[in-house]
């Protein structure tokens, strides 16, 4: 049994999600805070409602930093387009001790994070989009 063929869970969409490689936002600014952290800036579109006379009471920030600890520093210069969310998930276990699965709950979820504010992008392996046309076709 291969690692993204887990039981109860859809084997195409973890095979697919393993496969995927993280990149970091071109756009964002980085900041060496010291040998282990980092601040990344990201860039914020004003909100529409931000209009007088909201915007008189409601400050606006164009950029918005995110400090990352030492955790989050390793795993964001991992992320540096070569490698593979399974690459990274392998890597995290063997410098945190962990098992495969235990990594996969504790990267896949601060991937999530680090995407769901700007800094990563995830960019699909040519193979998995082949075989998700396929599946989708059937």
């Amino acid at each position: 049994m291969k690692r993204g063929d887990s039981a109860g869970l859809g084997s195409g969409d973890w095979r697919a999600m393993l496969a995927a490689y993280p990149v970091r936002n071109i756009a964002a600014a980085v900041r060496e805070k010291g040998e282990n952290t980092v601040t990344v800036v990201v860039k914020t579109q004003k909100p529409k409602y931000m209009v007088p006379p909201i915007s008189w009471f409601v400050p606006y920030s164009p950029e918005r930093e995110i400090d990352l600890d030492a955790i989050g520093t390793r795993l964001w210069r991992w992320c540096d387009g070569q490698r593979t969310v399974e690459d990274v998930i392998d890597l995290f276990k063997d410098t945190y001790d962990l098992s495969f699965h235990e990594a996969r709950a504790a990267v896949v979820d601060y991937l999530r994070k680090l995407i769901q504010r700007g800094i990563l992008a995830v960019m699909m392996a040519p193979d998995s989009q082949e075989n998700q046309a396929e599946n989708d076709a059937k």
